[in-house]
């Protein structure tokens, strides 16, 4: 986190967008809401947090090499696609951050995983997909997801 939570705030009732938009706090943030229940001033910290990436990524204004982009696509494509998440296509998204040694090491352990059942081979899907996917499409400024 390059700025404090506070210090975003304070920059957003500054006026200061570009600046915010630089930042890369907001992709750090865990949702935990513990700022939010600390805050004095009753700020929804972790929805403003929230908010800031989801405005980033409908605008395509973030950091180039943020792993957190790339992630919380790939993650609303594999929700939108199935109704729900799938690790074994949300993993290699932050697993090839790491190098290739750490890439097959995952994969190893994620085939094992399958061959136990423990990870499903195919993603589950969800009844009523199409209303899902109605649903979403009124909530996620995302285009391209089908």
């Amino acid at each position: 986190m390059d700025q404090t939570p506070r210090r975003i705030i304070a920059m957003i009732n500054a006026g200061l967008k570009d600046d915010v938009l630089k930042t890369n706090t907001f992709w750090y943030c865990a949702s935990c809401y513990q700022c939010t229940v600390r805050c004095p001033s009753g700020i929804d910290i972790a929805e403003a947090m929230y908010a800031l990436k989801r405005y980033t990524m409908w605008k395509n204004q973030y950091k180039e090499g943020l792993i957190g982009p790339t992630f919380s696509e790939t993650f609303v494509k594999t929700i939108v696609r199935s109704g729900r998440s799938y690790e074994p296509l949300l993993a290699p998204t932050y697993i090839f951050s790491y190098g290739i040694r750490e890439f097959f090491s995952e994969a190893l352990n994620a085939t094992n995983l399958m061959l136990k059942g423990r990870i499903p081979i195919l993603p589950p899907r969800i009844k009523r997909l199409a209303n899902f996917r109605r649903m979403i499409a009124h909530i996620i400024p995302i285009g391209g997801i089908e």
